[in-house]
């Protein structure tokens, strides 16, 4: 039964599509199921009829009058027998109807489904070009899918079995995701570049941290966001909060990381002739994670130690992103003058959202384009 067509006839039970138990042009055995809620046992939910019908040539299957069983006499009975090559397909499909009537109940109006194996040999048969226009036109319902198989994956012991074979295929898969996260990131960037909103770029950087290990050589684990680093006085004011804080995850060591915007001002106006110096907002960021740097330091041993992270008791590296190279940087005595404040900024990294984006999009293009390398 490929197809099954589901009507109901109360709001208690529905006759479903005939199972056809045996067969041929012109006489056949069928059963007839029905759900049904069952108030004395809720796990007896299929009943049905056995038909026994026979038709002429032309005619279609059509229902007829019954012979009652009641017209067995005595000494007289009624056999039907079931093949074992008729019952096992029978059960199977009264135990799709069992699963079917657990996850819907009674189904109400008219509805029709359509048997799994078939719809997925069909879909798994699609040319690589077809499935791409399939799952482009279903792309909730992709990713929805793909969710659960992976979750599938995580508890079944399929995965290793896998790999103990074809280890080499699930690293192709590993990368693809990776390169699907990237794209996605990439993404948010296209779409953002003008974003002036620091609450967004936080939300986004924080969903998406692994784009922050982008900057260093090193992976990196965010600890917190708005995270105390210390500095309040006796009267329990003048603490500090940094946008992130983070570490090596190999070795503990401590980072700090202050955020601003793609179009946080990088320079001030020219100073002197092809001299422009930071900007209000550059200069304060960098002197705030300076600040937050000296706090930390002196309070690193307590603070870690409330809250149970093992961090490395060295100086904390910062790491400042804001502005937008491409679109303020456009003369080269700007670039120059950019380049000399952030080369000469001891113990703080300064990077640019396009230039921590674009390394992003170098490591995408890396993992699809190998051969570019």
């Amino acid at each position: 039964m490929d197809k099954l067509e589901v009507q109901s006839t109360s709001k208690h039970s529905a006759v479903c599509s005939d199972i056809v138990v045996r067969g041929s042009e012109l006489v056949r055995l069928i059963f007839r199921p029905e759900i049904v809620e069952n108030p004395h046992d809720a796990a007896a939910t299929i009943r049905g009829t056995f038909i026994y019908q026979r038709k002429g040539k032309r005619d279609a299957w059509a229902d007829a009058p019954t012979i009652s069983l009641n017209t067995v006499k005595k000494n007289e009975e009624y056999r039907l027998e079931l093949k074992s090559g008729e019952l096992l397909p029978l059960l199977r499909e009264l135990g799709r109807l069992y699963r079917l009537s657990r996850r819907e109940g009674v189904p109400q109006g008219k509805t029709s489904y359509v048997r799994l194996e078939q719809n997925l040999a069909e879909f798994l048969a699609l040319s690589q070009s077809d499935m791409d226009e399939f799952l482009g036109a279903h792309q909730s319902d992709a990713i929805t899918t793909l969710h659960k198989v992976l979750r599938w994956l995580a508890n079944s012991t399929a995965l290793s079995d896998f790999m103990g074979t074809r280890g080499d295929e699930i690293s192709v898969l590993n990368a693809m995701l990776g390169v699907a996260g990237l794209r996605t990131v990439l993404s948010i960037w296209a779409d953002n570049e003008s974003n002036d909103d620091e609450e967004f770029w936080q939300a986004t950087l924080s969903r998406h941290a692994f784009v922050l290990s982008q900057v260093f050589a090193y992976p990196i684990v965010v600890i917190g966001e708005r995270a105390y680093v210390g500095g309040k006085t006796l009267d329990n004011r003048h603490g500090g909060l940094a946008d992130f804080l983070a570490a090596a995850k190999a070795t503990g060591s401590v980072l700090i990381i202050e955020i601003k915007t793609p179009v946080t001002q990088l320079l001030g106006r020219e100073y002197r002739t092809d001299v422009f110096p930071p900007s209000e907002d550059f200069s304060g960021a960098i002197s705030q994670v300076l600040k937050y740097q000296d706090t930390l330091a002196a309070e690193l041993h307590s603070l870690a130690a409330g809250s149970g992270t093992q961090l490395l008791a060295t100086q904390a590296r910062c790491l400042v992103i804001a502005g937008h190279a491409s679109h303020e940087l456009n003369s080269p005595a700007k670039r120059r003058s950019f380049e000399r404040v952030r080369e000469r900024i001891s113990g703080v990294v300064v990077i640019t959202y396009d230039e921590l984006f674009g390394r992003v999009a170098e490591l995408e293009k890396l993992l699809t384009e190998p051969g570019q390398a």
